[in-house]
């Protein structure tokens, strides 16, 4: 087209065509009435918003708004509004955990299945930080998804420690220990922990025995929940590290919660019974949750006795039906031998991938297992595959997700 010559006069374009045959071009129409109405009265609605809400800067703060609104005082409102329909939706049942005993709790399918899934929030407020969304322990803090107990698994133990704290000790340099002594009896202690795959040194022993390790920790190396001393025959570390012996070296030469000792271990666990954070109710949820998680020492069966009237907690339909889906139920080991431990392992293992619920260390175990053929370790990768799917069937997810 030449450049002074319009090929559409009077059709109020503006000469900027955007093909060859000049079939798209630009025109400079006036909107439609509609379209101006519409950005009119969206002036008109920005003008009484801002008037109304919080909205402009104001000498260094904000306008406040004729409403007086805020976010916070509506989620206050919500959450108010929330706890005010829990409390009337679960009165019962809480006054139910209340009055009840923690074997009591745990005895009541239907109170039991309510406690641990209120707990799961609790547990991931107060206790993950520590040992983990799903009870397996982070570096330094002790797992509580399986069956070794520093101070024990029972109800009353689990609720002694969450109640009162704890607080490790172990002494430095034991008798006079050297630094080559701590090489030597760590390299002992490791060895011993693998059962049948380790080798210890058996002249080692006598430094353990000599140096007043066996005052605490037993002639076998199976601790004392009394003391909370920990079970040394089990290659399970609350110290867990990369360089296991070095953590352990670590351990001997400097102890257990020395104040004066710079590199001293901490071993220091909260007193929650004694704080405002939590309730009593809370906090017997709390040990019921914890006691689910993989090691609690079994509860006795109550005695016979007339039965009486109980309060149904509201989950117990679904909860009902939750433990009874197949997708939850672990394989069960045809015997004792490693051929049979380790399939059982892995085919449990691979049903908490599929529900998306595994534990990080399970496949770490059985890969370790099936390199050393060590039935031990066969046998707790087995176990910590069939709690993850046990707390599953009561919590509906075992968490952490991987």
């Amino acid at each position: 087209m030449s450049e002074d010559k319009n090929p559409y006069p009077g059709e109020n374009n503006t000469g900027h065509f955007w093909d060859d045959e000049q079939d798209l071009r630009e025109l400079d129409n006036r909107p439609p009435r509609w379209y101006m109405q519409a950005m009119l009265v969206g002036i008109v609605a920005i003008v009484i918003y801002s008037i109304y809400y919080p909205s402009i800067p104001w000498f260094g703060d904000s306008y406040k708004g004729t409403a007086g609104w805020t976010q916070i005082t509506e989620m206050k409102q919500s959450v108010a509004e929330l706890e005010a329909y829990r409390e009337k939706k679960f009165a019962a049942t809480e006054q139910a955990i209340a009055d009840s005993s923690l074997e009591d709790i745990v005895r009541d399918d239907e109170l039991k299945t309510y406690a641990i899934k209120t707990a799961k929030v609790l547990f991931g407020d107060n206790c993950a930080a520590c040992h983990g969304a799903g009870g397996q322990g982070n570096a330094g803090f002790p797992v509580l998804a399986d069956d070794d107990w520093l101070y024990g698994g029972s109800l009353a133990k689990i609720n002694q420690s969450i109640s009162n704290g704890r607080r490790g000790n172990m002494p430095a340099r034991m008798l006079g220990i050297t630094d080559e002594q701590a090489s030597e009896l760590a390299t002992f202690l490791i060895e011993t922990g693998k059962g049948a795959q380790g080798n210890p040194n058996s002249a080692s022993k006598a430094l353990y025995l000599s140096k007043g390790c066996i005052g605490c920790h037993g002639p076998t190396l199976a601790g004392n929940q009394i003391l909370g001393a920990a079970n040394l025959s089990d290659s399970i570390y609350r110290f867990k590290a990369e360089d296991q012996h070095a953590s352990v070296v670590r351990t001997i030469l400097h102890g257990v919660g020395q104040g004066n000792n710079p590199q001293t271990q901490d071993g220091v666990m909260p007193a929650f019974g004694h704080s405002k954070v939590i309730d009593a109710v809370q906090l017997k949820k709390l040990v019921v949750y914890v006691h689910q998680l993989g090691g609690g020492d079994p509860v006795k069966p109550a005695a016979k006795k007339a039965k009486a009237a109980k309060v149904k907690a509201p989950v117990a339909a679904k909860a009902a039906k939750t433990l009874k889906d197949p997708k939850y139920t672990p394989i069960v080991a045809k015997s004792d031998a490693f051929a049979d431990v380790i399939a059982a392992a892995e085919a449990n293992y691979k049903t908490n991938l599929a529900q998306n619920l595994a534990w990080r260390d399970t496949g770490k175990m059985i890969k370790e297992a099936k390199k050393s053929k060590d039935v031990a370790l066969a046998k707790k990768a087995n176990a910590q595959a069939v709690n993850a799917l046990r707390q599953a069937s009561v919590a509906l997810t075992a968490s952490p997700r991987f």
